[in-house]
């Protein structure tokens, strides 16, 4: 069918498309309000299976993680869990959910009534994967590689393959006009995934869960773009989100925010189905006292990629044990949207936090996004979306990485109502608008131990001593942790320079505008 789709015309293939069926999931189980960017999940059951990934094959993990959807979309039953850094079992532990350890096939026997048959993938066409991922949410099935059929088929599963993807496409274009054609008018428009086709399990099992497309194209190339547009098109501006990753960042976000779509970079996150339907209270602790302002060079430190979820809930674990932490004031970005994905996230970095960490949000509010090439009415949109999460979060400056902008920061102070500032990465936007604050980050993001601390003090060089000085420092996480930033906190001249949060910062700079303009008496 594939095939003969290419050889027709535009006309033709629009009058094919057409045809195909047009009617939406049912996700009748999923809590999905509309001004609400991801959905939450049923509660888990009161035990949950627990299959251990360690040592499967990229074709088992994808079979588990199918099962893993399908079933969890009604309520969640089962967890994948995988080795790593944090620990395979810490947030199961840390979400306080009772599980039993099981094989993954036995599992598959358990739920065999809950899922149809087999869809099977090619591996000659690797993005095959993405258009079984969608199949299998559409039509109940287990993504099955070649390789696992003489399993699956026989005694005692006994599963029939009800689609074979074999040798039916000759490129990935092929594979996405089939996705488009035949199941995205059936998947849900609110969530569309970049997922590379080598990447396996993950995130999967919520796309899976909430029947929605995933694709691995680069809009920087002009045939990805074309067969991208085709989907994202459909798609209403801050009504959906790009889950996943792309295949190149900058072009990727770059041509997304035309359409007014925010990203969220998820890609390697795990048991989203199980985690967003956790209720936790976020309990945010109070701003601590300010300290005194002083004719000082005030600075905050702040640690990038909180926009990812998957790096808070695997890197960031990690770092988050250092020793260090809690000896300097620093900012720690993470995402709002993980009040939707996974509150008890984000509940534990905060309860879990001294007095000197201070979660601020990373790019660009409540999904990563270039603001700087959005249209007005979708950018107020987005901030007035944005400000509930925020506040249910408690993160009260957010890290922008654009050229800021009036308009961005006017859009931000009228929607967001608890924001104390936002921050500008590529331009020299410091400013105030309708009582809300932008202060451009010194460095950015900053890889060096020496080379930020060369750009915080090249930035107060021009400080005269009788008023203070506000700057905010930005470092990248994958090379400057917790011991970077108290060794850049040490070097500094403390007659001359005073680490702050970055809370503490904006409040300290207001206080000091206003300061400025009171007529003396």
């Amino acid at each position: 069918m594939t095939r003969f789709l290419q050889r027709l015309g535009p006309l033709i293939f629009l009058i094919a498309l057409a045809g195909c069926i047009s009617h939406r999931p049912s996700t009748a189980d999923v809590r999905w309000p509309d001004a609400q960017f991801l959905p939450h999940f049923p509660s888990p059951a009161a035990t949950l299976d627990c299959i251990d990934l360690a040592g499967a094959s990229g074709g088992e993990v994808d079979l588990f993680v199918s099962l893993q959807g399908i079933v969890n979309r009604t309520q969640p039953r089962i967890a994948c869990v995988h080795p790593g850094g944090e620990g395979k079992l810490t947030w199961l532990d840390l979400h306080k959910l009772h599980y039993e350890e099981t094989d993954g096939y036995n599992a598959v026997l358990k739920y065999r009534g809950e899922f149809a048959g087999l869809v099977v993938t090619d591996p000659a066409q690797p993005d095959t994967l993405n258009l079984a991922t969608a199949m299998a949410g559409v039509n109940n099935e287990l993504i099955c590689a070649p390789s696992l059929l003489t399993k699956l088929t026989n005694a005692p599963y006994n599963i029939p393959i009800l689609d074979d993807l074999r040798g039916r496409f000759a490129d990935k274009y092929a594979v996405y006009r089939f996705l488009y054609c035949h199941y995205w008018p059936r998947c849900n428009h609110r969530v569309i995934a970049g997922m590379s086709p080598n990447a396996h399990g993950d995130l999967r099992d919520y796309l899976v869960a909430l029947k929605s497309a995933a694709v691995w194209l680069n809009p920087g190339k002009p045939k990805d773009a074309a067969a991208l547009k085709q989907f994202v098109s459909e798609i209403k501006p801050v009504h959906g989100v790009y889950m996943g990753w792309w295949p190149g960042e900058s072009d990727g976000l770059n041509w997304i925010a035309n359409y007014g779509i925010p990203v969220l970079a998820s890609d390697f996150f795990r048991n989203a189905t199980v985690f967003s339907g956790v209720t936790c209270p976020i309990r945010v602790p109070e701003i601590p006292p300010l300290p005194p302002l002083e004719n000082k060079i005030y600075v905050a430190l702040i640690i990038s990629d909180g926009d990812n979820v998957q790096y808070m809930q695997h890197g960031l674990k990690e770092i988050w044990n250092n020793p260090v932490r809690g000896s300097v004031p620093m900012g720690w970005t993470v995402s709002p949207l993980a009040v939707d994905l996974d509150p008890t996230m984000l509940d534990f970095y905060w309860n879990s936090a001294t007095t000197n960490d201070c979660l601020v949000s990373g790019p660009s509010g409540a999904g990563y996004t270039h603001m700087d090439r959005w249209n007005a009415a979708n950018l107020a949109t987005f901030a007035r979306l944005s400000g509930p999460y925020l506040e249910r979060s408690g993160l009260r400056v957010i890290t922008v990485w654009d050229k800021v902008n009036r308009s961005i920061a006017r859009a931000f102070a009228t929607n967001c109502p608890s924001l104390l500032g936002l921050t500008d990465e590529h331009g020299k936007y410091s400013a105030v608008n309708l009582g809300l604050r932008t202060i451009r980050l010194t460095p950015a993001y900053s890889s060096h131990v020496d080379e930020m601390i060369f750009h915080i003090t090249n930035a107060a060089a021009s400080w005269n001593g009788r008023q203070p000085l506000f700057i905010a420092a930005q470092a990248d996480v994958w090379h400057i942790g917790p011991t970077g930033l108290a060794k850049i906190a040490a070097t500094l001249d403390p007659a001359k320079y005073k680490i702050v949060r970055p809370d503490h910062l904006f409040l300290l700079a207001n206080q000091a505008g206003k300061k400025q303009t009171t007529p003396a008496r």
